[in-house]
């Protein structure tokens, strides 16, 4: 009896020692793997209120549509100031960032859906938009501005990029 005894005290002891050596060694590396959270350009301020018509498209032209998504991706409810009304640089100072060539990867969680820019001191790509369900995506894009809304075509969020003459901006409207 006592020799099983003596076994099984050290079969445990050996087992949680390798165990603990092995997750020392492997710990660090498991951590390493898990993604970054997103950027949520927290300081960009949204703007109550239908965002400016964009200019009339010539005959024939109409702004990009995408069919909605079925389903908006998980994202965590952390929003923007819903307060302030004031444009804010499209390059917050904290949270993380994905390099994409020059520009830097920005992930706006709005009202309605997500929109993802890449942006630049001088221009802004859009990199994809996600609607809520029953929503839909349209664009608009001149030499100086991006123009993204999620809208059902009554309610909706809109996210502006401009840099005429400035570096790049972001203004976000939910009307």
């Amino acid at each position: 009896m006592r020799v099983r005894f003596r076994f099984t005290v050290v079969w445990v002891a050996t087992t949680a020692a390798g165990m603990a050596i092995s997750w020392a060694g492997v710990g660090h590396a498991l951590r390493g793997t898990t993604l970054p959270a997103p950027d949520l350009a927290a300081n960009v301020p949204v703007q109550r209120g239908r965002p400016p018509a964009p200019p009339a498209a010539p005959s024939g032209a109409s702004p990009s549509v995408s069919p909605s998504a079925p389903h908006r991706s998980v994202a965590p409810s952390t929003s923007p100031s819903a307060s302030a009304r004031t444009t804010a640089p499209a390059s917050p100072t904290s949270g993380p960032s994905t390099d994409a060539g020059a520009g830097k990867v920005r992930t706006y969680v709005v009202k309605h859906g997500r929109v993802v820019l890449s942006l630049t001191s001088s221009s802004a790509r859009l990199v994809s938009a996600v609607p809520d369900s029953g929503f839909e995506v349209r664009t608009w894009r001149k030499s100086t501005w991006l123009r993204v809304d999620l809208t059902d075509g009554e309610h909706g969020s809109a996210v502006f990029a401009t840099w005429n003459g400035h570096p790049t901006l972001v203004q976000v409207y939910e009307y």
